[in-house]
């Protein structure tokens, strides 16, 4: 149910929607990687490090990447940044819905509530499609 595992990321991850709380230790997650032309590579381990605001108002998930902090074409015009963007010296960064739509796997605390409902069906909608034409064609079965 990728709907509710997106919902549930922003619910525990983006501020305006886990009641702005940051992460208090860094969070191992799992990526899919994907080339410049978004198709799949394979699994990859990184750590979220924090989601804020960038210098232009942009929400962005800072992480570490132990493979290769710099800066990565994971296709659809997606490329993570290592600077120029609110980065700290180590991390790398993304807008948060792109970085979603390469996710497949986080932590996630059910007794830590954020408000999953309040992410818009849009944000979802855009995410998941960034997903299905990237590394999620994969795993169609359609």
């Amino acid at each position: 149910d990728l709907d509710t595992f997106l919902r549930h990321f922003y619910a525990s991850y983006h501020p305006y929607y886990n009641g702005n709380q940051p992460l208090i230790h860094p969070q191992p997650a799992g990526i899919a990687v994907t080339d410049s032309a978004g198709r799949f590579i394979g699994w990859h381990a990184i750590t979220v490090l924090r989601a804020s605001l960038d210098p232009s108002g942009q929400m962005r998930i800072y992480f570490f990447n132990p493979n290769n902090d710099s800066g990565q074409d994971w296709g659809q015009g997606i490329v993570t940044t290592t600077e120029g963007h609110g980065e700290l010296p180590g991390e790398a960064s993304l807008p948060f819905a792109e970085f979603a739509s390469r996710l497949f796997v986080y932590h996630y605390d059910p007794l830590e509530h954020g408000n999953a409902d309040a992410v818009t069906d849009d944000e979802i909608a855009h995410v998941i499609q960034l997903a299905h034409d990237s590394w999620g064609k994969e795993f169609d079965t359609d």
